[in-house]
């Protein structure tokens, strides 16, 4: 052990997992919001279709995550890397030529499946612990203050691309970066588990979930995925139907991903001030608080506001996430219990964006299911579990 905790820190590969982390997130999860009323107007294909087409990417991917984290412990991040790049490339490919709202709905989810379950948090967090023994929170907060750029870098883009290109050459554009990202990633990071320790995963991720305290986490971690799926489908959405424009609402989405910065880089100071535990309430309770002033967010004022909350919530989250399950899991389980996390999170947060989209169709607002999502994600804070 000593050995190991000695070896260098490892930048360079921990970058490249920065980047695969910013262009799998940036590329769909964060950027379809933009691209949501662009396709609308192009296609008259309806709004719950498309938020439900959404809803069922990120269902799928998390239901797939956990068969990433397996991948990840059996196969090492060579082939998990591999994988990704191939089906997205495929899968968006067709969903960008799509002439019916089916076609489209099966190859965006399949797509956004692969990338959520081959290249999010549960596979890049897991990678960087296993390249850092002895420096493992570091490599969590490293990496996430990689990702923290996803949707300052996407979104804008997103805004800034969709008018001239359209949205089918758009998103070809973003998912095509997402698929270069894993390439790189395939090339030049090969870890992996051995087959003999692998074995043992299952029993010590059995043993993991027997605790009450995994279970409240685990149930947390779902409602949280509730308002965070929402919010990123309707932040652009939200704002635009308050009076701001698709341009303007994009930027203001763009600041929310750039302000994920002040829930990382002074990340250490507050586990050390709160622990660990008490920043994940902190940082759950800004994200509903976010969500609720996003419903108003018709003028700067009150953008600004949503921006800086959301965005100090979701910053933290993600790194106190990991940190979380870090401690709650056996490192040996740890590929499958973030993908476990992940799957709970993508999973029942795909519930968000499905009701969020029939509910802004009945009501015609967008405000009323915002809100109710914030709500949600706040309460989380309670079923976390104590220190």
């Amino acid at each position: 052990m000593k050995g190991e905790a000695a070896k260098p820190f490892p930048s360079g590969r921990i970058a490249v997992l920065g980047l695969i982390t910013i262009a799998v997130y940036g590329s769909w999860y964060y950027s379809f919001g933009v691209l949501l009323d662009p396709i609308i107007e192009d296609t008259g294909w309806a709004e719950s279709a498309l938020t439900t087409a959404f809803g069922i990417s990120a269902l799928a991917g998390g239901v797939a995550g956990v068969g990433g984290g397996w991948l990840l412990d059996r196969a090492g991040s060579r082939v998990v890397f591999s994988l990704g790049a191939g089906a997205g490339l495929a899968a968006f490919q067709v969903a960008a030529s799509a002439r019916s709202v089916t076609l489209f709905t099966v190859a965006a989810a399949t797509g956004g499946a692969m990338l959520s379950a081959l290249g999010m948090y549960h596979i890049t967090q897991t990678i960087a612990v296993r390249l850092s023994p002895g420096a493992s929170t570091k490599a969590i907060a490293v990496l996430t203050i990689w990702g923290a750029f996803a949707s300052a870098i996407y979104v804008p883009t997103a805004g800034w691309l969709v008018e001239p290109l359209g949205w089918r050459s758009t998103l070809r554009v973003l998912t095509g970066s997402a698929v270069a990202a894993l390439g790189v990633g395939a090339l030049t990071i090969n870890a992996r588990l051995d087959h003999h320790v692998a074995d043992r995963a299952w029993a010590q991720l059995r043993r993991s979930l027997g605790s009450r305290a995994v279970k409240r986490y685990v149930i947390a971690i779902g409602l949280v995925g509730i308002g965070t799926a929402t919010l990123l489908v309707y932040q652009v959405p939200a704002m635009t139907a308050a009076g701001l424009p698709l341009t303007t609402a994009s930027f203001w989405a763009g600041l929310r991903g750039f302000s994920q910065l002040t829930g990382r880089l002074p990340l250490m100071a507050l586990v050390d001030r709160l622990g660990v535990i008490r920043s994940l309430r902190v940082a759950v309770v800004s994200i509903g608080m976010g969500m609720i002033v996003l419903a108003f967010a018709g003028g700067p004022a009150l953008a600004l506001t949503y921006a800086l909350l959301a965005g100090f919530g979701v910053g933290a989250l993600s790194p106190l996430q990991g940190m979380t399950t870090r401690d709650l899991f056996e490192e040996r389980a740890l590929g499958m219990a973030m993908g476990l996390l992940g799957a709970m999170f993508l999973t029942v947060g795909a519930i968000g964006p499905v009701i969020a989209g029939f509910v802004a169709e009945a009501t015609d607002s967008r405000a009323i299911p915002v809100i109710g999502a914030g709500v949600v994600t706040a309460l989380a804070a309670i079923v976390i579990p104590g220190d």
